[in-house]
């Protein structure tokens, strides 16, 4: 088995604003945190494609690490399957699961993206998943980069960076035994690989290297989202988010700046009526949908949603993922209905549980440093360095 190629050389980042060191405790039992992330990059399907290319040559490797090809030209080579067996460029490998290494530490590229470490090409049925084994901290460099602008305060690229670590650990014990541990994107963390990483997002993960948040000595499933309007959402407004204390939700006032903290709009009722009635949820004509149930400051728990066919409760959470995450903007809403409209008025963008991003910059504008950040945001959450 190839050993992880060494992470990339930290870019150069300057601030205006000095701050002192965060002290944090150091515990050094915390093993799962020293083996790669393993990130969902690509999939090749009969109807989706996929290619690789390398930086130079490729190494490639069965999985019990025989060398399969010692010294790969890949441009844009594309990746099937055959017989149960991944083929790359047109060559059966005559294995399920083959590995890719750039040489001396080059990149090797997934479609668009670049990424350090190791892609992992593994057959599954009539299609080849493309996995990004890759270090812990170029990992999170890659989110950060992804999931907060460079124009955010230090204070909040340094929370993100420590929020990333966590949900990755805390994700990671749980999917020992499968093919992967994250997606690349918003069902888990956006992620880009080298191609997505800048110099900020390298500097949050190495000033916060090692340091994760901790409640009952286990990992915190650290969830965060773009903007909570006033006030974070408590844990049950999530779907598979345990309901612990640090998430249980906390007053905002910090994501003023934010375009979405107050927000408007309308969605024509045949669109609700058509997504619903695609997912499943509703039959007949769509009448009207009003709020039954709402938690911590406005968040919507339950709606009644009326048809010509009958009535029938949903989630607030369900609603939005069916109508679409990209226009009904959070749960925290009002909704009227108004001729062939939907009127909605809401605080908010996300689903509201954990960090605030925003906030976590306005708190960073004012002083705080990360460390104050998250233990406003996860009350009660230990902050521990691992590593």
């Amino acid at each position: 088995m190839l050993s992880l190629v060494p992470a990339l050389a930290l870019g150069v980042f300057s601030c205006a604003r000095i701050e002192r060191p965060v002290s944090v405790p150091v515990v050094q039992n915390f093993a799962l945190a020293l083996r790669p992330v393993r990130v969902l990059v690509g999939t090749a399907t009969l109807t989706q494609k996929l290619d690789v290319s390398a930086q130079g040559k490729a190494g490639i490797w069965a999985d019990d690490g025989k060398t399969l090809l010692a010294a790969a030209l890949l441009d844009k080579a594309p990746v099937t399957v055959k017989g149960g067996a991944v083929v790359v460029g047109g060559q059966n490998l005559a294995r399920a699961c083959v590995i890719l290494a750039g040489e001396s530490g080059g990149t090797v590229q997934v479609g668009a993206n670049s990424y350090p470490g190791q892609i992992v090409l593994v057959a599954r049925g009539e299609s080849v998943i493309a996995v990004n084994y890759v270090s812990m901290e170029d990992y999170v460099a890659g989110v950060v980069s992804c999931e907060m602008p460079p124009y955010f305060e230090r204070a909040a690229l340094e929370a993100q960076a420590v929020a990333a670590r966590t949900y990755a650990l805390w994700t990671m014990k749980h999917t020992r035994l499968l093919s992967y541990d994250l997606k690349d994107d918003t069902s888990s963390q956006v992620y880009r690989g080298v191609t997505g990483t800048s110099a900020y997002g390298r500097e949050a993960a190495r000033r916060t290297a090692g340091i994760t948040l901790i409640y009952e000595w286990a990992f915190l499933p650290s969830f965060f989202f773009s903007t909570c309007g006033g006030h974070t959402a408590v844990a049950s407004q999530m779907r598979g988010a345990p309901l612990v204390d640090p998430l249980s939700g906390v007053e905002c006032q910090y994501c003023r700046l934010s375009k979405y903290y107050h927000w408007a709009r309308k969605i024509p009722a045949a669109e609700v009526e058509t997504a619903l009635a695609k997912g499943g949820v509703i039959t007949g004509k769509l009448l009207d949908i009003s709020v039954t149930k709402t938690v911590s400051e406005g968040w919507v728990d339950t709606v009644t949603v009326t048809t010509t066919d009958g009535v029938r409760l949903l989630t607030g959470y369900a609603l939005r993922q069916y109508v679409g995450t990209s226009q009904w903007y959070s749960t925290n809403f009002k909704i009227l209905r108004s001729g062939e409209d939907f009127v909605i008025e809401g605080r908010g963008l996300g689903h509201g549980v954990g960090l605030c991003q925003w906030g976590a910059d306005g708190m960073a504008r004012q002083g705080y440093n990360y460390a104050q950040i998250l233990r406003h945001y996860y009350p009660g959450a230990g902050i521990l360095k691992i590593y």
